[in-house]
């Protein structure tokens, strides 16, 4: 157990027992995790951003990334800490990409829109209840989402966009049990 399940457990325990009505344990760990885990990838990426100046395009892009994984999904990993320094990684990238937006930024948003196309929502069904009925909708949200670059031209979503996007593919979650299966050997 890494040190954020470890907080995230022991903060629920007080909380269960200043609080014997709040949720279970389970699901207050739970919550508790993604909390402390997006909070500190926040924190992570904000203090990176500060010494390179660049916190107004890290907002961006956690803001941009943060709404298309909402509707899209995408892999998860089984570690809270793996998650953690992943998001923070995919966050500083993106923020820092500089390249015209014409050339490769088009290029990236539309391969995209092609991947949620086909693949989003992805790993949704055991953590969301969003019934799979609304999935066609979810996708074309997702779609939605990444066409507002057309507009603004910011290398940076489209660096972001493009890899949540990949994140929901087949490919995507293939590479992560197969790097996740050899971390537990």
């Amino acid at each position: 157990m890494n040190f954020i399940d470890r907080s995230a457990h022991s903060l629920a325990g007080k909380i269960r027992s200043n609080y014997p009505s709040a949720a279970s344990q389970t699901l207050l760990t739970y919550s508790l995790s993604l909390i402390i885990n997006s909070s500190l990838s926040v924190l992570i990426v904000l203090l990176v951003s500060a010494f390179t100046g660049k916190v107004t395009e890290s907002l961006i892009v956690i803001c941009g990334y943060t709404l298309l994984r909402i509707a899209s999904g995408g892999i998860h990993f089984q570690s809270s800490l793996v998650c953690c320094l992943f998001s923070a990684m995919v966050f500083l990238i993106s923020s820092h990409s500089q390249y015209d937006y014409v050339y490769l930024g088009m290029l990236l948003d539309a391969a995209a829109i092609l991947l949620v196309v086909n693949y989003a929502p992805s790993g949704i069904r055991d953590v969301s209840t969003i019934s799979p009925k609304y999935y066609p909708l979810l996708k074309l949200i997702s779609a939605m989402i990444i066409s507002t670059n057309f507009y603004f031209h910011l290398p940076m979503l489209s660096t972001a966009f493009f890899i949540q996007a990949f994140l929901t593919s087949n490919l995507a979650k293939r590479a992560v049990d197969s790097i996740e299966g050899r971390l537990r050997r």
